[in-house]
């Protein structure tokens, strides 16, 4: 029985200009070819995903995900990659012969068939990397025998197209997720009731995501004060806290009915109000979001 197409067993001297693997005696090669190498995007505003299927090892995916870092998982269907270091590579097509192959990363892998995952930086250039016609490559110790080395590729064949829609998707996603901006809270000055601009800036991405959420039911606004003043006299100016953050969501769209508004007064301090940085944090609107429980 033949070894398969996509599965190649070849000496090279390569990869050993990248990393130390000069013990190897052959790399067993993962990488889709030109007939079956496949780019796939699904993606909406919360998130974009590129998945890569790697033939006879698994699935690589870019996933960037509204507010956070561009990672890259390469997801195994088994056990292929032994303990040890694995490398992020660059290496440069074949049709450009003795440009030599780029370090991305190095990192610890355990083993026992977990994920490869890197992020930020990394994974951009490993993107940028196909876009230029190059091969990223993820490197290491073979699991049966640490004399083999294992070597994935990303092919860069029909990437092209894939990627021009990808990149579009990550246009569209939103600037925050909801762990994000499910907790806010909004400071004021000794006895201000105003809204600062980094205040509007904060409550204008709790309107936009609230918009483009449905799963988002309840809006709880909280007013706070230090204990400074009167018992009635805070809890007035924590209800005008709460009001004024309350009208300037009601003017950004969102609907009445989601939101709860109320106002405690001194009665709930986030900190001690013996120090000035305690009363500070007392001084406060809470904003929190609650999504519709799915059980």
């Amino acid at each position: 029985m033949g070894i398969p197409q996509q599965l190649l067993i070849r000496t090279t001297f390569m990869l050993t200009m990248a990393m130390p693997f000069a013990h190897a005696n052959a790399i067993i090669h993962y990488q889709s070819g030109i007939s079956d190498s496949e780019w796939l995007l699904s993606g909406d505003i919360f998130s974009c995903s590129l998945t890569h299927p790697v033939p006879n090892y698994g699935e690589g995916h870019f996933i960037k995900e509204a507010g956070e870092p561009m990672k890259f998982i390469l997801q195994p269907q088994n056990e292929k990659l032994g303990p040890g270091q694995v490398y992020i590579i660059s290496q440069a097509p074949d049709w450009s012969p003795g440009v030599k192959p780029e370090t991305l990363d190095i990192l610890s892998y355990p083993g026992y068939g977990l994920t490869v995952e890197v992020g930020g930086k990394v994974a951009e250039r490993m993107l940028t990397s196909l876009d230029r016609g190059r091969h990223p490559v993820v490197a290491g110790t073979a699991w049966e025998n640490s004399r083999e080395t294992i070597e994935v590729g990303l092919s860069n064949i029909n990437f092209a197209p894939a990627y021009t829609e990808f990149r579009r998707c990550l246009a569209s996603l939103l600037p925050v997720n909801y762990d994000q901006i499910a907790r806010t809270a909004a400071l004021f000055p000794t006895n201000g009731v105003n809204l600062t601009d980094r205040i509007k800036a904060r409550l204008d991405l709790v309107a936009l995501y609230v918009s483009s959420d449905p799963s988002v039911e309840y809006i709880y606004i909280d007013g706070h004060t230090d204990s400074i003043g009167s018992r009635r006299d805070n809890r007035e100016l924590s209800k005008e806290r709460a009001e004024r953050v309350t009208s300037y969501l009601l003017e950004k769209g969102v609907p009445a009915d989601k939101i709860i508004s109320r106002y405690h007064g001194d009665r709930y301090p986030a900190m001690t109000n013996n120090t000035a940085s305690g009363r500070e944090r007392n001084r406060r609107v809470t904003i929190r979001l609650e999504k519709i429980d799915a059980n």
